[in-house]
């Protein structure tokens, strides 16, 4: 029992590079410089100084968790449909709203109480990889998936995108050790909470106009796909480049600039295909659950790379959790199982290793350096404890 619930994920090394870490940032956006933090600035005042920066984080994850379970009960397949009550449009509106005001104020409470530390920058992080794919399936529902939008296998490659566009961040962060924050970030949260508002007073018809014979969602998907190809990945090669020249002794080779991008591509490949080679269809027929399971699979691929980062390490070379997909497609292929079923199964697996990932890996930081997580202050002064860092002596690179 030891074992699982005093799992040692980080290893001394990793733990001592926590100690060497200063954050780096760089952020462009008017839309944050000149709106978004001086509005903050003011909000974060308004907090007692009793709470932590980190219940900010969580409740804001929780907010975004709450909005897609709520959509997701009354639209499981994406498709949307009047039954919606307009109340659940609100809600997702407040929520989205709220969500975004508290990631953006938790860095500032944190340094508004002095309790800044490397694990308030891993947690907000770390729960963003997962907030930005349950904010994509929570909006899908305004548009809804079918002849008015765009079809299953469209909205899957969209979803992948959308996530893609995320990782960037973090993987300029690994190769230049500089996050470049994206100006998408704020414009994307004022969207999701405006278009919901919309939806809420004019319902779904709204976005079920066209233009000239093309649809809202078709238009949206091809916008997207540009924004990223044409702008967001040039932009981040660019911005690798120039911190290559400027300041070369900060960033990683260039062989090992490209193993995010080949973790992250190879899962990506092998959920695709596990999905459209299903004997069950299982894009067509379980597409929010089939997305679910890639939203785990991306957050933990993507807070394992933010620890790297972080800690001086490399990067994994390809996401342990994956595995499972290779005897989930035997199993599809010979209709051993049904597909849902297994797909289910999976969704739960993925979900468990995720918390037990999460949990120990924050117990272990907050272990090593002497901090509260959901608490204003700093711990007593322990003894100096053994190499390992715990009582569980296994460790995993």
């Amino acid at each position: 029992m030891d074992f699982l619930l005093n799992y040692q994920y980080l290893t001394p090394k990793r733990l001592n590079g926590f100690d060497k870490y200063k954050y780096k940032s760089v952020d462009t956006s008017p839309l944050s410089n000149y709106v978004m933090h001086p509005f903050w600035n003011q909000l974060v005042k308004v907090y007692p100084l009793w709470v932590p920066a980190n219940m900010l984080t969580l409740v804001g994850w929780i907010l975004s968790l709450l909005t897609m379970l709520i959509i997701s009960y009354y639209d499981p397949h994406c498709l949307t449909n009047t039954s919606i009550p307009s109340s659940v449009w609100f809600l997702a509106a407040l929520f989205t709203f709220w969500a975004h005001q508290l990631d953006g104020t938790d860095g500032k409470q944190a340094r508004r109480t002095n309790s800044s530390s490397p694990l308030g920058e891993l947690f907000d992080h770390g729960l963003d990889s997962s907030a930005v794919w349950l904010m994509v399936l929570s909006n899908v529902s305004c548009f809804g998936i079918g002849a008015h939008s765009v079809v299953q296998i469209d909205f899957v490659f969209i979803f992948y995108f959308t996530l893609f566009a995320f990782n960037i961040a973090h993987w300029e962060k690994y190769t230049t050790s500089v996050m470049f924050l994206p100006w998408a970030y704020d414009i994307s949260q004022i969207w999701l909470a405006s278009a919901y508002m919309v939806t809420f007073f004019n319902g779904v018809d709204t976005w079920k106009l066209s233009l000239g014979g093309v649809s809202m969602g078709f238009m949206f998907k091809c916008i997207l796909i540009f924004l990223v190809l044409a702008v967001c990945l040039p932009f981040s090669i660019a911005n690798q480049v120039k911190a290559r020249r400027d300041s070369p002794g900060d960033c990683v080779t260039v062989w090992e600039s490209i193993q995010p991008l080949t973790c992250l591509c190879s899962v990506t490949v092998l959920h695709f295909f596990y999905g459209y080679l299903s004997t069950g269809d299982l894009i067509n027929t379980q597409i929010r659950l089939f997305l679910i399971s890639y939203g785990i699979l991306f957050s933990n691929l993507n807070c394992r790379l933010i620890v790297a980062q972080m800690s001086g390490g490399q990067c994994e070379r390809f996401n342990t959790l994956a595995y499972p997909l290779l005897p989930m497609m035997l199993l599809s292929w010979f209709k051993i199982c049904d597909d849902s079923t297994v797909l289910l199964c999976y969704v739960v697996f993925l979900t468990c290793c995720q918390l037990h990932y999460g949990i120990n890996v924050v117990r272990q930081l907050c272990d090593h350096l002497n901090v509260y997580c959901f608490k204003v202050g700093k711990p007593p002064a322990r003894k100096p404890t053994d190499s390992t860092n715990g009582s569980c002596k296994h460790a995993v690179e």
